[in-house]
């Protein structure tokens, strides 16, 4: 295994810092403290019109779907290092549902929606939990009956981030309710300003904006079914396993460590620089270290997924010991700072811009975005070393 990147991938991470030194302005690095203006601010909006203007959110497709033909690798350093920046997080658009477009959709599909994945105008929130379905995502509910040339939609999902802002949900509805669970599910894609739709907002601790999303006699021409019918449970799981490299590219937690690791050399506490204290220098460095593994399992993920491999166990590892690690550095660094860890970006006296405070409200729910922990341990014993579930079963 090569550890190092090459001069190209490096001439191109190189490009996507200076495309960044030149377009992370002042107020968009304001907006992202701005929980609902994160991703659909003025200032955010006109960011990712930027990106797409030069094809990178279709990077990694066709040309002739308007993509510029790198490989996940490019990807994936191009995600990280937004992650970096902490302008724009990396979403599961094009990392997770625009590669199933690719792989599952019918010719139409890609034709509908890639070109404008790519320029950044189709943006789409996950529709998968429904209410009463726990983590048993397969027990879903809501149904899709075909009338003519439309779906017909009725139903409810909760926790869909972003669908305040979106162009579309990528929406699991049931198709078949006489099929064993997991082979009656299809995957639709529902434009959210279709009659019908009401979304309603679900405040987190962390002040993340999620949403409950009601669907009733909602139309969606048949033509935006994704591949086949009924057999959507594959396109999700797939999904699910791209989502998790989107939720976990490490590059938010490295600037974490950097700044974190800034405010001890800057700060006094008690008349003493953090940094001079022997037993924070070497938590400082246990936790660069783990970062540090966190970036190899990134580019292990994304060697994966660039040489056609299944990518399933090492991404659900990645993203649980990525959740763990940010838990540990937010305790480590609201324990050093005392109550200034407390303060959050609006005052003028929080060390590191309150980052530390808000990644500490934010961490928990890291622990269940993409497939709870304890869920995805039970995934990696079974796709990933064979072994038996301890309760979900495989045939339902």
């Amino acid at each position: 295994m090569n550890f190092e990147l090459t001069d190209p991938q490096r001439q191109w991470r190189d490009e996507v810092r200076a495309f960044l030194r030149d377009n992370v302005t002042p107020e968009l690095e304001r907006e992202r403290h701005i929980e609902g203006k994160l991703r659909f601010g003025p200032e955010a909006r006109a960011f990712r019109k930027k990106v797409g203007d030069k094809g990178w959110w279709g990077l990694t497709w066709p040309r002739e779907y308007g993509g510029l033909g790198k490989g996940a690798i490019e990807m994936h350093i191009m995600a990280r290092e937004f992650d970096y920046a902490k302008v724009i997080p990396a979403d599961t658009t094009y990392l997770s549902i625009a590669p199933m477009i690719m792989r599952y959709g019918t010719e139409e599909n890609k034709r509908d929606f890639i070109p404008g994945i790519t320029r950044g105008e189709v943006f789409a929130a996950l529709g998968y939990s429904e209410p009463d379905a726990g983590t048993d995502l397969a027990s879903l509910r809501t149904r899709a009956v075909l009338d003519g040339d439309q779906w017909v939609i009725n139903g409810s999902k909760i926790w869909t981030s972003n669908a305040h802002g979106a162009s579309h949900v990528w929406l699991c509805v049931r198709t078949d309710p006489d099929a064993p669970k997991r082979q009656g599910i299809s995957v639709i894609m529902a434009p959210m300003n279709a009659k019908g739709i009401e979304v309603q907002p679900l405040i987190c601790w962390s002040d993340y904006r999620t949403n409950q999303v009601f669907f009733t006699d909602v139309r969606v021409p048949r033509r935006n079914l994704i591949g086949e019918v009924n057999k959507g449970w594959g396109y999700i799981t797939s999904a699910l396993t791209h989502e998790r490299s989107a939720v976990t590219t490490g590059g938010d937690l490295r600037r974490e460590i950097d700044d974190l690791i800034e405010v001890c050399r800057s700060g006094l506490v008690g008349g003493v620089r953090l940094i001079d204290r022997l037993s924070v220098r070497q938590r400082l460095a246990e936790l660069d270290a783990d970062v540090e593994v966190m970036r190899l399992y990134g580019f292990r993920g994304a060697s994966l997924i660039e040489a056609g491999e299944d990518p399933t166990a090492t991404l659900t590892a990645q993203k649980i010991y990525n959740s763990e690690l940010r838990q540990k550095i937010a305790d480590f660094g609201t324990q050093i700072l005392g109550m200034y860890g407390q303060l959050n970006w609006r005052d003028r006296d929080a060390p590191g811009r309150g980052d530390i405070e808000r990644l500490y409200r934010y961490a928990p729910e890291v622990r269940f975005a993409g497939g709870t922990n304890e869920v995805l341990r039970d995934i990696i014993a079974q796709r990933g070393y064979g072994m038996p579930s301890y309760g979900r079963s495989a045939r339902s």
